[in-house]
């Protein structure tokens, strides 16, 4: 079993140590949509996953789709709880030497069943724009 499986069959578990333990200690998380958010260290990463599972005891992960290289793996999921739906895509970079994560490139939302149509949203792209600003 590949280290995102273990990560994703520990968390359905509730089980944070060994999600954490998937993880390589220099793990770095990219969130290139919000780049603040990105963090350095298995530690926050144990954090993360010990909120979630204490504030969703009744969340589960389930990958939708899954591809595999010898150090990438890709992943589509969605986690669902109760007033909670997120769905993702993570790609992860792996560590053959300690056969652990050691980075994921994380893309993700908050699933919207009732939101803007497209023509909305995408009339809302350009409200948003600064003046001035192509």
């Amino acid at each position: 079993m590949n280290p995102v499986q273990r990560f994703i069959d520990a968390i359905n578990r509730g089980d944070v140590d060994a999600a954490t333990s998937a993880f390589h200690p220099d793990f770095e998380m990219i969130v290139p949509q919000h780049p603040s958010r990105g963090f350095r260290g298995r530690d926050q990463e144990m954090k993360n996953m010990q909120h979630l599972i204490t504030t969703y005891p009744d969340g589960r992960l389930e990958v939708l789709r899954m591809v595999q290289a010898p150090t990438e793996i890709w992943i589509e999921s969605t986690f669902t709880a109760p007033d909670l739906q997120v769905a993702a895509v993570v790609i992860y970079e792996i560590d053959p030497e300690t056969d652990s994560i050691r980075s994921g490139r994380y893309y993700s939302e908050r699933v919207e069943s009732q939101g803007l149509g497209i023509n909305e949203w995408l009339e809302g792209l350009q409200e948003d724009r600064e003046p001035g600003r192509p």
